[in-house]
């Protein structure tokens, strides 16, 4: 355990000995590259000058030679002076250069103008010539009913003979969908159902109508337009209990009641139209 001591405290005392003379050379030298005339310097600037005064270096010899001179040539002897040639005259050109033509320049065309054409004139759009309805209303007439609200009559061909299976298209002004389709028979008759007089609520009320000649599936002559009264009238409940033949009804209990339009000359419930083609 004593000896495991001693160890430790030589181990410690070399380290911190390394250490300090570590330090000290890095200051040394520290010291020296920052200041290199410092006593401790061997090599400082300053003694390197001293030593260099105190022992200058040697003087080199100067050798002087003596050119001797040549004794091969006889003494009688006078080298001849080399001529030296004058200079060369040069010969003055005395031609006159022929001037270079010049081309002409080239004339550039004038553009002629170019007509564009004017796209062709569009021929105005034909004006559409209404064509002539082949058909019209030769006679028109009414009846009263008190059954139903319909629609019929004749059409005749030019030369008044009734015509068959000629189309009339009808149907009720306002309403969509409402267009449908009668034929004459082999008499040129033709008839259709307006309203019937089961539908009370439409039979109280009047209605427009529309009618026309359809022939090839085109219209064939003007649309006619036509109105239809009631059946019944709208009238209270307690005039429904009078009859119209007591004569001792007074005034005053028919107040507020209008007559039964079916049996006035009058109502229209059953509209007669009658068509005829153009002689052509």
């Amino acid at each position: 355990m004593m000896i495991q001591r001693l160890d430790n405290r030589w181990t410690t005392v070399l380290l911190a000995l390394t250490l300090g003379m570590t330090l000290l050379s890095v200051l040394c030298y520290a010291t020296i590259f920052i200041q290199p005339n410092v006593p401790f310097n061997p090599l400082s600037p300053s003694r390197a000058t001293e030593v260099a005064l105190r022992n200058p270096p040697p003087v080199a010899t100067q050798v002087v030679i003596v050119a001797t001179p040549d004794q091969s040539y006889p003494a009688t002897w006078t080298p001849t002076p080399t001529r030296t040639p004058g200079p060369t005259k040069t010969p003055t050109d005395t031609r006159t250069p022929t001037p270079t033509k010049t081309p002409s320049p080239t004339l550039t065309p004038t553009p002629t103008d170019t007509n564009t054409p004017l796209p062709p004139t569009r021929p105005p759009t034909p004006t559409a010539t209404p064509t002539p309805f082949g058909y019209f209303v030769s006679s028109h007439s009414s009846e009263n009913n008190c059954a139903d609200i319909g629609l019929k009559g004749v059409v005749n061909g030019p030369d008044g003979l009734p015509k068959a299976g000629v189309e009339i298209q009808y149907g009720e002004l306002g309403v969509s969908g409402s267009q449908f389709t009668a034929r004459t028979d082999g008499n040129g008759r033709y008839g259709a159902l307006l309203l019937p007089g089961s539908n009370k609520v439409a039979a109280t009320s009047s209605h427009n109508w529309f009618a026309y000649v359809v022939e090839n599936g085109q219209r064939a002559s003007e649309e006619f337009k036509f109105t239809t009264d009631p059946i019944y009238a709208r009238n209270p409940k307690h005039c429904n209990d009078l009859d119209d033949d007591e004569e001792d009804i007074n005034d005053s209990d028919r107040k507020g009641c209008i007559p039964n339009p079916c049996s006035s000359s009058d109502a229209i419930q059953i509209k007669i139209i009658n068509w005829q083609l153009k002689l052509q």
